[in-house]
């Protein structure tokens, strides 16, 4: 019985293959050898659905050979690749990415990357049978539910322009398709501590939205300013310390400022640790049922929050991030829990405002309503894009 499942011209293998020049060693190879690609490919496969201690196997291979990678801890003999070693590996290093070459003797892990270079091809083993071929964080191809797929959208830049184009946000591209790195930290904490959440993103100057929203647990208003004012604080120090730096370079300063240039970006290190700590506590407040409510401005309102809508029934359109495919005239059941339709009928009642949803098993929409289209529209499965920013 031919257990393959990758052959060696997939789309999947072949975009791997053809993602650009790869460093002259064994790495090298394994990415111009279409049978191994296909070979590991396979191997993550079956690998993505075992099971290990209770946990579903996740992480990363990173394509590189020793010489090319000075932050490695490699081990004393590589150790081959199948789906035993992979599975007891990975559930070891979920994190740090396992580095892969290939070659004569066939693929081999070598080693756990503790400082990964840019450009490396990966391959991330990122669900229950859904891997993810990138280079430099863009996505290459990606096979989910027994398809292998080149995404419509491969980039943050690219993922914003789809949306923006197909649902008529053109002028709010930053604010809906590439969303900014803070809401990710959010979102992404929401998705690795695995209950799920919801993020409501409310106009900074207009309250309209508040007579829809039955808070649990509210800050009071300077508590609401605490993450707003971290970053702004942040920002306000890089700039200074950029300048000072530039002033000492160009000799508008003497010697005697390195020590202020150096407590300037010892700061800004402190109000950057904080601020993505901050981040991460708000994803942390998803655990709890109902909302967490932000607005663009990064004032953090509240959570535990209910959403309340009216009864009205109504069709919304759906796009899918990784084939571009549009689908109208959406019943409001067929998106799933009522954690979706929440989201949903919350946009179509208050629709200056947009909706993340992050299901238990990571699955990641966004619910904004379209111009073009006059109704509510579900971006869906943008997980395949924020797993991107995850480190590992």
């Amino acid at each position: 019985m031919d257990s393959s499942i990758f052959k060696n011209d997939s789309i999947f293998v072949t975009a791997m293959r053809d993602s650009g020049p790869g460093l002259q060693n064994r790495a090298a190879a394994l990415q111009a050898d279409a049978e191994q690609l296909a070979q590991l490919c396979t191997v993550c496969f079956w690998a993505s659905l075992e099971v290990e201690e209770g946990r579903q196997v996740r992480g990363t291979l990173s394509l590189c050979s020793p010489e090319s990678v000075p932050l490695s801890r490699r081990f004393t003999k590589p150790v081959h690749v199948n789906v035993r070693n992979l599975v007891a590996l990975l559930t070891a290093s979920p994190r740090s990415p396992l580095a892969v070459h290939g070659g004569p003797q066939g693929l081999e892990v070598w080693g756990i990357l503790d400082s990964e270079p840019e450009g490396l091809l990966r391959l991330r083993i990122a669900g229950n049978g859904i891997l993810l071929a990138s280079r430099a964080r863009r996505v290459l191809a990606l096979l989910h539910q027994g398809k292998a797929s080149i995404p419509a959208a491969a980039d943050e830049e690219s993922l914003g322009q789809l949306v923006a184009h197909t649902l008529g946000k053109e002028d709010d591209l930053g604010r809906h398709g590439n969303a900014p790195s803070q809401l990710i930290r959010v979102i992404t904490t929401m998705i690795m501590h695995g209950h799920g959440g919801s993020l409501v993103l409310v106009p900074p100057d207009d309250d309209s939205w508040r007579s829809g929203v039955r808070f649990r647990f509210c800050f009071d208003e300077p508590s609401t300013r605490v993450l707003h004012n971290s970053v702004q604080n942040f920002k306000s120090l890089v700039g200074e310390a950029t300048r000072s730096y530039e002033e000492l370079l160009s000799g508008r300063s003497s010697c005697a400022a390195l020590g202020a240039l150096r407590e300037q970006y010892e700061a800004a290190h402190f109000l950057r640790t904080l601020s993505e700590s901050l981040f991460r506590r708000v994803g942390e407040l998803g655990r709890v049922d109902g909302a967490v409510v932000m607005d663009l401005g990064l004032r953090l309102h509240g959570f535990g929050a209910k959403l309340l809508y009216g009864p009205e029934e109504f069709h919304l359109a759906t796009l899918n991030a990784v084939t571009g495919n549009l689908r109208t005239r959406v019943s409001l059941a067929d998106l799933g829990g009522m954690r979706h339709q929440s989201a949903a009928r919350f946009v179509n009642a208050n629709r200056g405002t947009d909706v993340f949803v992050v299901s238990q098993d990571g699955r990641l929409s966004i619910f904004t309503w379209s111009e073009n289209l006059q109704t509510v529209a579900a971006v869906q499965h943008l997980e395949h894009f924020i797993w991107e920013q995850q480190p590992g």
